[in-house]
């Protein structure tokens, strides 16, 4: 609700400069990223519901501070506090969700999870909206307030579905070194982390970059950006169930790939000017991608985790998020270096890259299963309908050749004869 409010804020009541505030919208993404382990791990170790209660009292006391910082250093700090509760919560959360539920029905778990997120995206910035022109920075103050209330409610359904949990309790065996070795063998994993820090360093752009250029260069940029942002989360929660009964047919390589090139174009289109109607088109595609690559995301770590690591897979997979940490720093280098049109470019060039790690450690973890990297790209040629294309490109390629073939000799018997044909030659060569 005030968060994406924080580079505002920043902007121009605490008067911070364009590379500070994306310093410390960074820290949040450090933090997410160097305690996502920790906290999955500490998960596995003492139960789900204790480490997600306790991340969520200490989160509260974040937004509290966001109310009385004045100092950049403190503003530091209160950014990487928030991001290590954020670090904590979240794979937490997620570990949970698939210890109870059978592993067919996780996609659709994790991406009901991702509704709900966005449920409150179209919620809170409408409310961000008016509590932050209405009372300014106390909105940080009822952000809080609301943390604390959903902790309590939080106790109360884990005390109320305790014995449905009962298989999350605490596991003795978990040890940190055994754990640490596991994962740090699992090069599946480290490709899908790698990815993911591409992923999330693009996609922190819609919180930094995108904010800061629309205060800097359009009239009524708050404006614009809440519109944005609520068109963003409305789009999920409508579309959403719609694209994960289709995703869920496909392959998941299948899902990222598409993804990621909707994620792409829409940044490129950012690029082609400042009217809102741009702005608009570039949302559409890149919310269209978002949809598909974040439940997909937790779906192929999910097919990864051991059972008695899984709150520890889930926080390796959160070290993902230190692109949340170097993507407002790159945005914000990129917006002062080139400008914004040509900044969206290099975005858009740059999330391209997510498919090759997502496709190699896919690659990886298919080859165990016994199945080669021809079986996977059938599939994919399959589920993106490029099979009948490349079918009718093979058929046409004797007829395209035999058509070369007599324009090269009719070009070598007639000459400038045939005028066209020889101006045609000439400029091809």
């Amino acid at each position: 609700m005030s968060l994406p409010f924080l580079v505002f804020y920043l902007t121009h009541f605490i008067h911070l400069t364009p590379m500070q505030v994306g310093t410390v919208m960074a820290m949040m993404g450090l933090g997410a990223a160097l305690g996502g382990f920790f906290g999955g791990y500490l998960s596995d170790l003492f139960g789900r519901g204790f480490i997600m209660t306790i991340s969520l009292f200490a989160w509260t006391f974040c937004f509290f501070g966001f109310l009385i910082a004045q100092d950049y250093m403190f503003f530091l700090i209160l950014s990487l506090a928030h991001g290590l509760c954020r670090a904590f919560f979240e794979p937490t959360s997620q570990a949970l969700m698939a210890d109870l539920t059978i592993p067919k029905k996780r996609l659709k778990v994790f991406s009901y999870r991702y509704t709900a997120i966005n449920i409150g995206m179209v919620i809170g910035p409408f409310l961000g909206t008016y509590l932050f022109q209405t009372i300014g920075a106390y909105t940080f103050v009822i952000t809080g307030l609301l943390f604390i209330v959903f902790s309590f409610m939080l106790i109360g359904y884990l005390a109320k579905y305790k014995r449905d949990i009962k298989h999350t309790r605490p596991a003795a065996n978990v040890q940190l070194s055994k754990c640490i070795h596991v994962i740090r063998k699992d090069h599946t994993l480290g490709y899908y982390i790698l990815g993911g820090m591409i992923f999330y360093g693009v996609y922190s752009q819609l919180e930094s970059s995108l904010p800061m250029f629309l205060t800097n260069e359009i009239e009524q940029g708050e404006e614009t950006y809440s519109l944005l942002l609520m068109m963003n989360a409305l789009m999920v929660i409508l579309f959403q169930p719609l694209i994960t009964n289709w995703a869920e047919k496909k392959n998941s390589l299948s899902n990222i790939i598409l993804g990621c090139l909707l994620f792409s174009v829409g940044y490129a289109i950012f690029s082609l000017g400042n009217q809102n109607l741009i702005f608009i088109s570039g949302t559409i595609l890149f919310t269209l991608g978002e949809i598909l690559i974040f439940p997909v995301s937790n779906q192929l770590v999910d097919q990864l985790a051991k059972d008695q690591y899984r709150g520890a897979y889930y926080g390796a997979a959160n070290f993902a998020q230190i692109g949340l940490s170097w993507g407002p720093l790159a945005g914000s280098w990129l917006y002062n270096q080139i400008g914004a049109p040509m900044m969206w470019v290099v975005i858009s060039l740059i999330a391209l890259h997510i498919i090759w790690f997502y496709a190699y450690g896919y690659q990886l973890y298919m080859k165990k299963q016994g199945i080669g990297a021809l079986s996977i790209l059938y599939q994919i040629f399959n589920d993106l309908k490029l099979i009948p294309i490349f079918k009718f490109t093979f058929k046409m390629i004797p007829l395209i050749s035999i058509l070369i073939g007599l324009l090269f000799w009719a070009n070598q018997q007639f000459g400038e004869k045939i005028s066209f044909l020889h101006h045609w030659m000439l400029s091809s060569m």
